[in-house]
Formats: structure tokens, C-alpha cells, sequence
């Protein structure tokens, strides 16, 4: 049977409906992703976090409620880091540039045996046995470490490490580029390795929130990191940063923004910041297609404990009220900023107030990801793809009323059609909500 008789045949049997737009087509809305929902920063590594243990993780893998019945909570964690002592893993810190055994120490960390990654994994095994299981799969994003220069701001001579058997000196682009290529390969090789069971790894996140030093490389290792069927992750702060922020994909090729308004930290003469400020960037977000990133600490100056600063403490409620109103919960992806650790710090809290708060966060984050399941935007392979997409000779071919994007949510192809692919991973979708994942090797 030909391709044309083999998808006419099959266009009977589609329930005719609209086709999901191509996200250039939806270019004044939020930006969301299409498997996460709810994405919580993991600061790990340093001295002074947590060594994240399963006691330590479950106030954001689950929610007790004030009347003490228990729900999971987030469905995607991002683990980063920006310095371990006086080596940095991103520029602007004045510290000792990391070298690829400093990179590989930070991996270590996260892949520690009962810690980190493998303390969410187990911690998420156990909760099924009393929860059941959970809304959405949960999800892994880990932060790559950015090249890095010498405190004096120049780029150093030194051998930093070794990528494919030759020396990587990063004061050439080539070989700032092969150093973060090694790091993706090695977060591959060791996930591989650590076989888990209930989280999956969904991409890497670009550490530095501002692009004026590593800028250049950016989009080569973007390509990289969707080279191995990845994504791409970015979250940058709104003021002064928009030559960065509004290029995010475009010209920088990531899959995923989330902007930081910034609204939640006290200035630095310890003011707190104008509410337009958290209006501003909610609409630069829509504007440019990003998600959000919703912040607090209970930590330091912005400490947002109930107890130490009420008005602070209203700030994690104002961030919630225009989220709501402005369709950010509705319509956006969210990351959730809550410095080393907020969650835990909220949930050992005895001020009633506290627990209000995190109680009426815990809501929205269920409700966001009831919504985002039953909308099914990308599923896991549930439907066989030959039926509306696969791949022949090279083509993906789709049948009529569906549709395929590459990995950073470009269209490439609709309706009946036999596309002609770069090498990489495609989602097809069809009228029915069904998707799958299609790799051009």
C-alpha cells in the first residue's frame, strides 16, 4: 500500500477536531512545558544546603495539609548549583573557575548514593505505596556549569580538562563549548547508570541568568543538549536583562524560559520592591512566550516567614493573586524559587499563617496538574505510531489532522505530509490528543 492510500485509509477512522497550533502561531501567550508543570529549584552541592535526604525532599514531593491529609506536590525538580567554596560554576562570582574534576564533583553530589537524586527517587517509591500514583510522572532537570573566568576577568591559558582525549583550554570558544558538551555526556552516562524507577530526565538547565559572558556558545550547546533528545532550560531575571530574556528562543535556542520577576527579595537599601514590578514582568512573560517563576526565602535579609516579615510573607500571597488573575496558573509553566530551603523551613514552621500559604500554593499546583494531565499535550506513546506519524526512510510521514514539532516546539509539518527531518527527537500529535515521540536518527 502507498503512503497516500495508507493515510487516506486511516483519516476515516480520526475524530475529526481541531489540531493543536504550532506555538509560533500562539506567540502573545505564556509559555508552558509540554511534560512539566510544576518545577521546584534544588539547591545542591554547596556547603551550606541540605544534603537532601529523603526527610529533606518531602516537603516538596508531597504536602501535608493544616487538617493533615497528605497530597503529592511538585512534579518536576530542577537540581543547581552556583558555587561549591571558592570554585564557581558560573561568572560574576570572583571565584576560582571550576575545572572539569569540579564539575565532576558536582555530579557526584547530586548522583551520591541515598542523597540528591537517588533519595527523590526512593522517596517517590514510597509515597506510591501510601498515595498511589502520581498525577504526572515526576521529572528531573540538572543545571549544566558554565565555563567560567579567572576572578581578574580574563579567560585562563590553563588545561581545564579533557573532551574526546584533547587538552580543553577555555579561553578559546571551541573549547568552552567541548567543556560543557563533556558535562552533558557525563549527566547521561551517570543517569543511565543510576537506572532509576520513578523520575525521568528531561533536560538541562543553562545556570547563568544573564548571557553577557557565555552568550556566544549558547546556542551550540543548546543544539547539543537537543541532540540527545533533551531540552533546554533558561530561567532569567527581568530587569536589565532583556536583550537576553527576549531572545530566549530565537536566537538562543531554549525550549523553556522562566522569568523571575524578582518581586519577593528586599532591595539594597532593604525596601521592599514596587508591585508593578511582578505586573511588569507577568506581562513581558505573555509577551514573549515564558513561563513564570514564583519566589520566596526564608533565609538571610528577604526572610518571608510569617513570623519575621508579614509584609514579605504577603508578597509569596501577591504573587499568587496575579498569577491567578492574570492566567499564569491557567496558562504558564512555573518554577518555584525557594532558596535553600523554604519548603522545609514553611513546613516546620509553627505560625499557622505559614501553612496557610504553602496550603494555598499546594491547591493551585494540584489543580494545575489535573489540568495539564487531562489536556493531555504530550503523553507517552499510547497510541502505535504508525498509525497517524512514523517514520520511513528517513521522513516522518503524518496522516490528516495531525501534526509534528521538533524539540524546541517549532511546527514542521501538518496534515498529510511527508517531512524531510534533521536528525533529532519529534512529538506528533493528532485530533484525538494522542501523542508520540519520534526520533530522526
Amino acid at each position: 500500500m502507498s503512503i497516500r492510500s495508507l493515510l487516506t485509509t486511516f483519516a476515516a477512522a480520526l475524530l475529526i477536531s481541531p489540531v493543536c497550533a504550532a506555538v509560533d502561531d500562539n506567540a502573545a501567550n505564556y509559555g508552558s512545558d509540554p511534560k512539566i508543570s510544576d518545577l521546584a529549584l534544588i539547591y545542591a552541592g554547596n556547603t551550606n544546603r541540605p544534603e537532601w535526604t529523603k526527610e529533606q525532599l518531602q516537603p516538596y514531593v508531597t504536602h501535608v495539609y493544616a487538617d493533615g491529609h497528605e497530597e503529592w506536590f511538585f512534579d518536576a525538580f530542577l537540581f543547581l548549583e552556583f558555587s561549591k567554596g571558592d570554585i564557581a560554576y558560573q561568572n560574576g562570582l570572583k571565584l576560582t573557575p571550576g575545572t572539569q574534576s569540579d564539575w565532576q564533583d558536582l555530579l557526584n553530589i547530586y548522583f551520591a548514593e541515598n542523597r540528591t537524586l537517588h533519595a527523590l527517587d526512593q522517596l517517590i517509591e514510597e509515597k506510591k505505596q501510601t498515595l498511589g500514583d502520581p498525577t504526572l510522572r515526576h521529572r528531573v532537570v540538572i543545571s549544566c556549569c558554565a565555563p567560567t573566568k579567572h576572578p581578574t576577568g580574563k579567560w585562563t591559558y590553563s588545561v581545564w580538562g579533557k573532551y574526546n582525549g584533547n587538552d580543553i583550554r577555555l579561553y578559546s570558544q571551541e573549547g568552552r563549548i567541548n567543556a560543557v558538551k563533556w558535562y552533558v555526556d557525563r549527566v547521561l552516562e551517570m543517569w543511565q547508570q543510576a537506572d532509576f524507577k520513578n523520575i525521568e530526565l528531561e533536560g538541562l538547565y543553562w545556570i547563568e541568568e544573564g548571557l553577557y559572558t557565555n552568550g556566544e556558545i549558547v546556542p551550540d550547546i543548546n543544539d547539543y543538549i537537543h541532540s540527545k533528545g533533551l531540552r533546554s532550560y533558561w530561567i532569567p531575571y527581568y530587569t536589565n536583562n532583556k536583550q537576553y530574556w527576549s531572545e530566549w528562543k530565537n536566537t538562543y535556542k531554549f525550549d523553556m524560559c522562566y522569568i523571575q520577576p524578582n518581586y519577593a527579595f528586599l532591595d539594597d537599601a532593604g525596601n521592599t520592591k514596587p508591585y508593578s514590578l511582578l505586573t511588569s514582568t507577568v506581562e513581558a512573560a505573555k509577551e514573549f512566550g515564558m513561563g513564570l517563576e514564583l519566589e520566596f526565602e526564608t533565609q538571610a535579609k528577604s526572610n518571608a516567614l510569617h513570623s519575621v516579615n508579614p509584609t514579605l510573607h504577603q508578597h509569596i500571597n501577591d504573587y499568587m493573586d496575579v498569577f491567578d488573575s492574570e492566567g499564569v496558573f491557567s496558562h504558564a509553566g512555573i518554577a518555584y524559587y525557594s532558596g535553600t530551603q523554604g519548603f522545609i523551613h514553611m513546613d516546620k514552621s509553627t505560625d499557622p499563617v505559614d501553612h496557610q500559604t504553602i496550603d494555598r500554593m499546594a491547591r493551585f499546583v494540584a489543580e494545575r496538574q489535573k489540568a495539564k494531565k487531562a489536556s493531555a499535550s504530550v503523553n507517552e506513546i499510547t497510541v502505535p505510531a504508525e498509525k497517524f506519524a512514523y517514520i520511513e526512510n528517513g521522513h516522518i510521514v503524518l496522516a490528516p489532522d495531525s501534526c509534528c514539532y521538533d524539540i524546541s516546539g517549532r511546527l514542521v509539518g501538518r496534515g498529510e505530509a511527508v517531512i524531510d527531518c534533521k536528525p533529532g527527537m519529534y512529538i506528533a500529535n493528532n485530533a484525538n490528543g494522542s501523542s508520540v515521540k519520534l526520533f530522526i536518527k
